[in-house]
């Protein structure tokens, strides 16, 4: 940051130097003394020099006069009115002096990192070693850390040009803790059927042997568990959540259609094959202990067919021309969906259908935004007809951060999010969000007056490190009005609606 901080410096002083060159040392004399000064967010206003001595040539610029300059690298781009700080700013500063120090504290790796990167170039080195000179085929890590997971490392294999049209190929591998590994495949057609319209194809194998499982509803977290003999909670009527583990073994082929059908709208379709199995979990406590096993539809393994339609406009985007394109901050989108469960086996089949929203309010320059997200989701089989896995899930990093994954389960969920977000740099955002939701028996529940009772809501603070064309890191910290502490980061973007079909 502060070779960056060092080249503003020079860029200023070079703009500098150029408009103080004496009049006639320039072919054609500049208008009386006015200079255009143009900002990108508004219309250029006239700004008049200073004049110069006795009328002559402008003085050349001088290390004296940037002697009161900041330091590169400490530019805040404020500017200080001459009779200094109101007494509310002031105020203002004290109480974010705290928040201001443990930001720092959490961005001190991130801009080590980023300082080691900068002095060593070990981006251009990573680059040369495993990516060819067109950087077009290569190989990265890939890689997460969330309270209800672990930790999960592993590598994808990318060629973004495979045929000529853009086509991409993907193979990724990921290994965790508790044995946990995702194996996938992916295929692109990119231009090859145009600019429109994108056909995709990917195949998946997850082993995970230690999911957790909190019954069906919005009850409380409890510790009432079977004793020997006798039966387990029954989790289609009796909603106290017990915390258990299961293995689950998945594997899926899913193909997609997109087409951009007119600027934003998208109509995209995507379907699956799906086989799911279930066992009881390497360690902890196992499901068939606390939950009584009549009452988990499906835990004997079932397989399934999914076909999908979503209608999405989605232009949201990075605004101004000095901010990077891949921090979103204008925009919005819209979108809803609706799916037919099918079983293979001899299960019933149901619908899945439900919208997700979300608009970015732009209030400053930086950027400095209000994010709101709307989220809900609905089946409409039963209890005893959808697989207790497949019922629409809150709780982790994409819906009610605070709380942990997929805690709460049910036929119906609803979830809003309200952050603020800023920028800390140019290479990182920060946010501060609140999320709230509830999942439900019913669809008509959300008429009714309990619509609002036993609210779940979460909150806490976001970081996201970016390039300047792309996503790089996501990390999150949340509590909730239940307690608890629930860290993620992550090396990929957390909100990406796709994941419906290819879901976790």
């Amino acid at each position: 940051m502060r070779v960056l901080g060092r080249r503003a410096a020079a860029a200023v002083a070079a703009l500098a130097a150029v408009v103080a060159l004496p009049i006639d040392s320039v072919a054609e004399p500049a208008p009386a003394s006015v200079v255009g000064v143009v900002d990108p967010h508004k219309p250029a206003e006239p700004v008049a020099q200073a004049p110069s001595p006795a009328g002559g040539p402008e003085p050349e610029l001088t290390a004296a006069d940037v002697a009161v300059a900041p330091i590169p690298g400490y530019e805040s781009g404020r500017a200080d009115p001459p009779e200094g700080d109101s007494t509310w700013r002031g105020v203002g500063r004290g109480l974010l002096f705290v928040p201001r120090l443990a930001i720092d504290a959490a961005l001190t790796p991130l801009r080590t990192a980023l300082w080691a990167n900068e002095r060593y170039h070990l981006t251009d080195w990573y680059r040369r070693i495993f990516f060819n000179d067109e950087q077009t085929i290569g190989l990265y890590p890939t890689g997460s850390i969330d309270t209800s997971l672990g930790v999960t490392v592993g590598a994808r294999f990318v060629d973004r040009d495979l045929l000529g049209a853009h086509e991409q190929l993907g193979i990724g591998v990921e290994i965790g803790s508790r044995y946990r590994q995702i194996y996938d495949a992916t295929l692109s057609s990119g231009q090859r059927l145009g600019e429109r319209f994108v056909l995709g194809l990917s195949a998946r194998y997850e082993l995970r042997p230690h999911d957790a499982f909190y019954g069906i509803g919005n009850g409380d977290r409890g510790d009432r568990a079977a004793m020997p003999g006798e039966a387990g909670v029954d989790p289609r009527v009796d909603a106290t959540a017990i915390e258990a583990h299961y293995r689950q073994d998945r594997a899926r082929l899913v193909a997609t259609a997109d087409l951009r059908a007119v600027r934003a709208l998208h109509v995209r379709a995507a379907g699956t094959i799906s086989q799911v199995g279930f066992g009881a979990p390497d360690d902890g406590e196992s499901i068939t202990m606390a939950y009584d096993p009549r009452g988990l539809v499906g835990f004997g393994g079932y397989r399934y067919g999914y076909g999908e339609l979503e209608l999405r406009w989605d232009d949201r985007h990075g605004a101004g021309a000095m901010e990077p394109p891949s921090v979103l901050s204008a925009g919005q989108l819209a979108a809803v969906f609706a799916g037919r469960f099918h079983r293979l086996d001899d299960g019933r089949d149901f619908w899945r259908y439900g919208a997700d929203l979300e608009k970015f309010v732009r209030i400053a320059q930086g950027p400095r935004a209000i994010a709101i997200h709307l989220h809900g989701e609905a089946v409409t089989g039963s209890r005893d007809e959808v697989p207790f896995n497949e019922l629409p899930r809150l709780g982790g990093p994409s819906y009610l951060r605070g709380y942990a994954l997929d805690q709460f389960r049910d036929r119906v969920a609803a979830f809003g999010s309200l952050a603020y977000v800023w920028d800390l740099s140019q290479w990182f955002s920060a946010s501060v969000f609140t999320d709230v939701g509830r999942v439900y028996p019913a669809l008509s529940e959300l008429a009714s007056d309990r619509v609002l009772d036993h609210l779940r809501m979460g909150y806490g603070v976001s970081i996201e490190g970016h390039s300047v064309e792309s996503f790089v890191v996501e990390g999150s910290l949340g509590s909730s009005i239940d307690g608890g502490l629930f860290l993620n980061l992550s090396f990929n973007p957390v909100y990406d609606i796709d994941q419906r079909v290819t879901r976790r």
